[in-house]
């Protein structure tokens, strides 16, 4: 039989949580209270009018335990006053331990996390994947353009090395990482990810940085086929490959400058325009739901007016039509 890996990681969660102090710490906890409550509830019951139901008596042992105290229920009979001074001190340690554990929990938690050891809660976020520099610089862009749009997604960055200095704050870190390992790649939350970003490491021949590119989109969509995986290669022959091992987009960064200085070559300033439009982040798409069988002229009047964008052409997205559009 083979088990979901979601299913893995919630039984081993679970199994983590059983066998930890905060588990047990809470039982006991659990114990006392009920058990107590009835205990004194049994006793007091019919002698004393403040014990009415089993309610009012979970609500003084919560409060004797807790150490609160507020007087307004007590026992009035020599066993209850005997059971709660058994209550009082167990109930403390218990109470104490408990609070001991779940801050020694937090600790531990904020300690992994401050060193890019621990495993991420987060979901529907971007994961970003390779090389140091290249990472950065796509990490400062992505955030850039969200504070332009006025979105808020969570990043986080996944590497085998130490954390970068310049990394941004709000961007989660997963040290020591291998791209390459399932393991390291459930504890990014590759499954549970809206986007990935993958890049190309930092290595001297073009087609091992290319084939390593491949092989993650490999595993990043085995992982996560609802995912919408970006990648970079460094040669524009492997760009169907990437494609085929289940990119949704594809840059070959030497193909893009390339095509960019040959059209500068003979339209001067050009290359110019399209890096301004690029650098400002006015680039983006719409539905074209409501455009389909109009013809191209009527759609940019209609975007013009009712939008103020200025249509410059239309895209294909999984099957369905979107118009690229510039912001003026």
């Amino acid at each position: 039989m083979v088990i979901p890996i979601t299913v893995l990681r919630i039984l081993k969660r679970f199994r983590r949580i059983v066998r930890s102090v905060i588990f047990y710490s809470l039982i006991l906890f659990l114990v006392i209270l009920f058990i107590g409550a009835f205990v004194m509830y049994v006793i007091e019951y019919g002698k004393n009018p403040e014990f009415n139901n089993y309610f009012n008596a979970v609500w003084f042992v919560m409060e004797t335990i807790t150490t609160v105290g507020y007087g307004d229920i007590v026992p009035n009979t020599f066993l209850g006053k005997v059971v709660d001074m058994v209550i009082m001190p167990v109930g403390i340690a218990v109470i104490s331990l408990l609070t001991a554990s779940i801050a020694t929990e937090l600790t531990n938690v904020a300690i992994m996390r401050s060193m890019g050891q621990h495993t991420t809660s987060k979901g529907k976020h971007i994961v970003v994947i390779g090389d140091v520099d290249r990472a950065l610089r796509v990490i400062n862009v992505v955030i850039d353009l969200m504070n332009r749009k006025g979105e808020i997604v969570d990043i986080l960055y996944l590497n085998n090395s130490d954390k970068p200095s310049s990394l941004p704050a709000d961007v989660e870190f997963i040290h020591g990482g291998d791209p390459f390992n399932t393991n390291d790649l459930l504890r990014a939350g590759v499954d549970k990810a809206s986007t990935v970003v993958i890049l190309p490491f930092n290595d001297s021949d073009v087609k091992t940085a290319d084939a390593k590119v491949i092989l993650l989109i490999m595993s990043v969509r085995k992982l996560n086929i609802d995912a919408h995986v970006i990648a970079e290669v460094l040669n524009e022959v492997d760009r169907d490959y990437a494609l085929r091992a289940g990119a949704n987009s594809v840059i070959s960064l030497g193909s893009f400058t390339t095509i960019m200085i040959a059209n500068e070559v003979f339209d001067r300033g050009l290359s110019s325009v399209l890096m301004n439009i690029i650098n400002k982040g006015n680039l983006g798409l719409i539905k074209a739901d409501e455009y389909v069988g109009s013809r191209f002229i009527d759609i940019m009047q209609v975007v013009k007016s009712k939008l103020n964008y200025l249509v410059i052409g239309i895209v294909r997205v999984m099957r369905l039509f979107s118009i690229q559009v510039m912001i003026s």
